[in-house]
């Protein structure tokens, strides 16, 4: 019975507690810097640095942005351009990962956001694997002086 009684308790632990075979450790992520500036009509490159502590490779597969502002767009291309397919253990990678453009028609002030890098395990996983929050400033347009007309 007690025999049972461990097998039972050992099966639903298997079940309710899945494997973690397939695990992939979380990503140390840090823009730098987190804060950029642009005057309206103008684009901006968010750089920094993804290092993995862990102890097995994390694939890199994708990215989630969030930048609810209908007048700035991100662009995650230089992330899929430059990051490698997977960080090995104690590996780093420094370099590119999104553009923001920001609108010629944008109000200035500041807008927040956040980059989720996609991984995992193996080349199929989506989970979060790193994130970091940013912030663009839109800056005022200073109107032209006018050249002062002419005396002779």
């Amino acid at each position: 019975m007690c025999k049972q009684l461990r097998f039972c308790v050992f099966a639903l632990a298997l079940v309710l507690c899945p494997a973690r075979l397939a695990h992939a450790d979380l990503l140390a992520f840090n823009l730098t810097p987190a804060t950029l500036t642009s005057a309206p009509g103008g684009t901006v490159e968010f750089t920094g640095t993804l290092n993995n502590p862990g102890t097995t490779d994390v694939f890199l597969n994708g990215d989630v942005n969030s930048l609810p502002y209908t007048k700035l767009t991100v662009d995650d291309s230089p992330f899929f351009i430059f990051s490698p397919l997977f960080l090995m253990p104690g590996q780093t990678y420094t370099g590119p990962f999104f553009d923001v453009t920001v609108d010629a028609a944008a109000v200035p002030g500041s807008y927040s956001g956040s980059f989720t890098i996609q991984g995992g395990a193996d080349a199929n996983a989506f989970d979060s694997v790193a994130s970091e929050n940013f912030t663009v400033t839109v800056s005022k347009v200073n109107a032209p002086v006018p050249e002062p007309v002419g005396v002779v």
